[in-house]
């Protein structure tokens, strides 16, 4: 039977490792104003490592990242900033507005006002940096049971899907299983997630568990 959707959602965090419940619990990062590409809900993110910039968050999803690192499908942990988790929503003082702006989504481009809180233009991303959260994605291709457990395997580009088919702020990126597996992928396949519509593994589209590979993030310890 085929799965009901087949479009993407990026990761969206579930329980944590040994099925506990999860808190949701996330810590904030800064943006720096006027970064040139986009942060989607949902999306992975990881620390810019390009002068001047480091230390700022940028979305791990897009083919070529704001430090100009490799993502998305093409990441690889090996040559590139490590993972801190999924992006949950962002804080700024729009440029435009002076008002204090909550947002699904930070637009790429967008410039940010002082806050006259903390005497700062930065903005703030909200990023679900457990490193034991698991994720449901959507998969790109049919899943084997073989698969759970593999070496690793990225999301698909966010590049391909931003600003023609993203709506309210949320990522469109699924597992991309049609790449394969390699140990300096992003996550790995854990189980199904066992969704109703969507646990049909032989077509696409199935929901899946993931966590971000512990090669791929910042809390393992490695990087």
């Amino acid at each position: 039977m085929a799965n009901a959707s087949t479009v993407g959602f990026g990761f969206r965090s579930t329980m944590t490792v040994g099925n506990t419940p999860a808190t949701q619990g996330q810590s904030e990062y800064k943006i720096k104003s006027g970064t040139a590409k986009g942060i989607f809900k949902n999306d992975p993110v990881s620390i810019q490592d390009s002068s001047g910039d480091q230390g700022y968050i940028q979305d791990a999803a897009f083919a070529t990242t704001s430090d100009g690192g490799s993502g998305g499908q093409s990441f690889d942990n090996s040559g590139h900033a490590p993972l801190i988790g999924v992006f949950n929503g962002a804080f700024y003082v729009a440029t435009t507005t002076k008002k204090p702006t909550f947002a699904n989504s930070f637009v790429g481009g967008t410039t940010f006002a002082v806050d006259y809180n903390t005497g700062s233009s930065d903005g703030l991303g909200f990023v679900i940096d457990n490193p034991f959260q698991e994720y449901v994605i959507k998969a790109d291709a049919a899943v084997t049971q073989a698969m759970y457990g593999d070496a690793g395997y990225n999301c698909t580009n966010q590049t391909a899907v931003e600003g023609t088919t993203i709506q309210d702020g949320q990522s469109l990126v699924k597992l991309h299983i049609s790449g394969g597996a390699a140990s300096t992928k992003m996550v790995k396949l854990v189980r199904s997630a066992n969704a109703p519509e969507n646990k049909d593994n032989t077509a696409v589209g199935a929901n899946q568990i993931v966590v971000i590979s512990g090669a791929s993030n910042l809390y393992n310890g490695d990087n």
